[in-house]
């Protein structure tokens, strides 16, 4: 067995005083994070206009907070183990929400630019912490059910995203627009911070395994903290994640111009030397920013693997659904919404029931999720090609739905499973590794089936979209059929 990995200890078999506090406020982040991914997609037609925009400058604006995220995830999670992950998830909550007064105050689309960036590191902050905290939390017998809850908020955040930005624009409550998209995370921060620190002040920071060394002088405590850090490797790792994640997010938009190929060059020597130095680091008896050996446990390295095509097929498949449904047949941004309505009323329930079929069946529920997401998604293949133009999302209703439950059952559990035999000292890099496959697979699967997608539509008539978004299912469908074979690597246990 890999040392400091497997072979956890066993959980206590009572639930932490306040853990369903915790969860509480885990679930208020994770769904404000989600909600601002996408939310601000239906509001960009109302704020280029107001701000003047041109279209790289929209295309920064919706872009730059999953690239900072993204960037700023494997340090985040560090930062949680150093300082203490209520500490560090409370500060950024606060930060957050600062951020978003910044974007809803905004004058300007560079401002507004700057403002998403920085509420990007914000949420990369909360997000690193949350899986940990709920690992620490509740005991391992929990663990598929509250990363159930947890993933039925994540997916149903991602769904109302946009039907809750257009409703929102379109209401224009107190003459504020467009602004009140990123507004709206005020309230939600300010009771997932009174939560948090509810918890915190009534049992202390459980989920904090730092030494308690007694430091005499501030600006010595300071010292150690930034040499334990370790930060040559968060520049470095910062650095490689945005010459991998930029080219990916803007290269398609750009035309694929020469830069952003060679930046996603310069991102392996640039990742090589950063995964050089951190087992350097441990080899050292140093604390690295990410623990290389979760690698070696298979169920954490099939998961990754796993999380980072099925988020990259899953991010495409929204991005190409709406601008199919939009651009090509001209719908309105809240009839489009509906298309996906029924798949977020799958999500929540195949997440909600994710832990009864891990518990019949074991990681073969995964392969029974994500099968059904496949088969689903070459239903709609197939309803799409035939209905074409006149297409009715009626016909849509049932594989749409199913597609959500195949979602649910597949993705809501997989966390659990790929940190159970993870040791409580790791959980702090796992729990920032997750979330970088996430959105290192939404950029790699936007970029290449988006591609895929535009290259089918360049008549620009609606036939040509829908032929496009035909095509792109059909290969999503295989991508998720591979998924499912994938699934059989893991091994025959249950989280």
């Amino acid at each position: 067995m890999t040392a400091g990995i497997t072979g956890r200890a066993a959980d206590s078999a009572a639930i932490r005083p306040g853990a369903w506090i915790a969860l509480s406020a885990c679930l208020i982040a994770v769904f404000m994070q989600m909600l601002d991914l996408t939310i601000v997609h239906t509001a960009v037609p109302a704020l280029a206009l107001d701000l003047r925009a041109d279209g790289p400058a929209e295309l920064l604006i919706v872009s730059v907070y999953g690239l900072t995220f993204a960037c700023t995830l494997p340090t985040a999670a560090r930062l949680g183990d150093l300082l203490g992950r209520y500490a560090v998830f409370t500060t950024a909550l606060s930060g957050f929400a600062a951020a978003s007064v910044w974007c809803g105050t905004a004058s300007s689309a560079g401002e507004l630019a700057l403002a998403r960036g920085s509420a990007g590191v914000a949420a990369a902050l909360v997000s690193a912490q949350t899986i940990a905290i709920l690992t620490g939390e509740f005991p391992e017998r929990m663990h598929a059910t509250v990363f159930g809850v947890y993933g039925a908020v994540a997916g149903l955040a991602g769904m109302a995203g946009p039907l809750l930005g257009g409703a929102l624009v379109d209401a224009d409550a107190f003459g504020l627009g467009w602004r009140t998209v990123f507004l709206i995370n005020i309230p939600l921060a300010g009771i997932a911070m009174t939560l948090a620190r509810r918890q915190l002040a009534t049992v202390g920071d459980a989920t904090d395994d730092r030494p308690r060394q007694p430091y005499r002088r501030r600006v010595d405590r300071w010292t150690l903290l930034l040499r334990r850090l370790d930060i040559g490797g968060a520049v470095l790792s910062a650095v490689g994640l945005g010459l991998l994640i930029y080219p990916l997010t803007f290269g398609r938009a750009l035309g694929w111009p020469p830069i952003t190929l060679v930046l996603l060059g310069l991102s392996i020597p640039v990742l090589a030397v950063f995964g050089w130095g951190q087992y350097r680091r441990a080899r050292g008896g140093g604390e690295p920013l990410v623990r290389l050996e979760l690698f070696g446990d298979r169920g954490f390295a099939v998961g990754a693997v796993l999380t980072a095509l099925f988020y990259g097929v899953f991010t495409a498949l929204l991005f190409t659904v709406s601008v199919a449904v939009q651009s090509g047949l001209g719908w309105s941004a809240s009839r489009a919404g509906l298309v996906m309505l029924p798949f977020a009323v799958g999500a929540v329930a195949g997440a909600l029931s994710s832990p009864i079929l891990m518990a019949l069946w074991g990681t073969r529920a995964l392969t029974v999720g994500v099968t059904v997401f496949a088969v689903a998604l070459g239903a709609i293949a197939s309803t799409v090609h035939t209905a074409g133009p006149d297409l009715d999302i009626r016909e849509l209703t049932g594989p749409v739905l199913a597609a959500g439950a195949g979602m649910g059952w597949f993705a809501a559990p997989l966390p659990a499973v790929m940190l159970a035999r993870v040791v409580h000292r790791a959980t702090g890099s796992a729990s920032g590794i997750v979330p970088t496959v996430q959105q290192i697979g939404s950029a790699l699967g936007v970029a290449v089936l988006g591609t895929v997608f535009f290259a089918h539509c360049r008549e620009g008539t609606a036939q040509s979209y829908l032929t496009a978004i035909t095509a792109v299912l059909w290969i999503m469908a295989a991508l998720s059929a591979l998924l499912a074979i994938l699934t059989f690597a893991f091994p025959r246990r249950q989280p």
